[in-house]
């Protein structure tokens, strides 16, 4: 029968700053945690909202963001893109700040290890989104595929220099999936890329995937968080089974140049009813994670609910054999009440095994 090793922790956690969060996380968590992220605090806590500040010099091509409302785009004429592009351009290179937050955090993370509040065995969790995250809701649509490789490529400029400032036996990167797992169902939000055929659409993720993927250096680990959104504390979508979510790791798992070392799955609960058959095409992941070494992550942590959580728990290990999993909560915690993270941690820690 399956074990439930360690906690992961997603991402955004609502804290205060990020002395708190690592303090908070590691105690209430004692040896779950193999990794630990800065809680993504402050400005940064509603995933990439914070990107949006990136396009401001040219105006014409960013969109009237309204949390929780769905993305709404113009009409522009291909010389108005040009020149919204030409003033983008001209405003300099974009620069993510992912690097910066991570470079200062680290810093905290590296002098409560050396304090020895964190254990020596913990790695730095940097969270990144893939563009779609950013572009999709804060470019808007016909500019998108021209923002693309100006985009990416400040991405990769982040990422190299974090890993150029962060001894990478003490660093985990985590790739955050979320409008990506909407495009690859055909819903809500609408591609830039593909022409509208969803096999060229999935394959295009795949594609952007793998090649972020590849700025990971090979003594760095890279995880992937799948994610069905977070609207109102709501999914855009409730999926029926993790069916896509499975297609798409065999496809990145076969491409990847670089061992996948954490993947993390939401477990909603909307599928208590058939949790065997949500849960079921993991199955055909186990190979890829028993040769890459993997360690799955199931998001089955929800507040006050511990019912559901020990049974999603019961039957995933019913699925998934002599498979072992750590649990996580469904998606970050950005937008979770912050009296409500104690019992988050709490629960985690009181369903699952120390790690070390």
């Amino acid at each position: 029968m399956a074990r439930v090793r360690g906690v992961h922790m997603v991402g955004s956690v609502p804290l205060p700053n990020t002395e708190t969060v690592l303090r908070q996380c590691l105690a209430s968590q004692p040896g779950r945690l193999k990794r630990i992220p800065d809680g993504e605090t402050g400005f940064r806590g509603m995933f990439t909202t914070w990107q949006m500040l990136l396009f401001q010099a040219s105006p014409d091509l960013c969109t009237k963001f309204v949390h929780n409302a769905p993305v709404e785009s113009g009409e522009f004429a291909v010389e108005q893109v040009d020149a919204g592009i030409k003033t983008l351009k001209e405003a300099g290179p974009l620069e993510t700040g992912y690097d910066t937050h991570a470079i200062e955090s680290y810093a905290t993370f590296k002098k409560l290890k050396e304090e020895g509040v964190i254990p020596s065995a913990v790695r730095f969790q940097v969270s990144l989104a893939t563009p779609p995250n950013v572009l999709t809701p804060f470019v808007q649509f016909p500019f998108q595929h021209k923002v693309e490789p100006l985009y990416q490529d400040a991405l990769y400029r982040s990422m190299r220099k974090l890993q150029d400032s962060i001894p990478h036996k003490e660093l985990a990167i985590q790739i955050d999936m979320a409008i990506d797992t909407a495009f690859a169902e055909g819903f809500l939000f609408k591609p830039w890329f593909g022409e509208g055929n969803i096999e060229k659409i999935k394959e295009y993720i795949v594609d952007y995937t793998v090649r972020m993927i590849g700025q990971v250096e090979k003594d760095v680990e890279v995880g992937l968080h799948n994610c069905y959104g977070d609207m109102e504390h709501r999914h855009w979508l409730e999926p029926t089974s993790l069916a896509i979510i499975t297609e798409r790791g065999l496809a990145i798992f076969a491409k990847s140049p670089h061992p996948i070392n954490f993947f993390h799955c939401p477990v909603p609960k909307s599928a208590l009813e058939n949790l065997e058959a949500y849960l079921e095409p993991l199955k055909r992941l186990i190979p890829d994670f028993e040769k890459h070494g993997t360690e799955l992550y199931l998001g089955v942590v929800h507040f006050g609910d511990r019912q559901a959580t020990e049974k999603m728990i019961e039957v995933a290990k019913r699925v998934l054999g002599g498979f072992p999993f750590g649990v996580a909560t469904e998606c970050g915690m950005g937008r979770t009440p912050a009296g409500e993270v104690e019992g988050l941690l709490k629960l985690s820690a009181e369903v699952s095994e120390p790690v070390y």
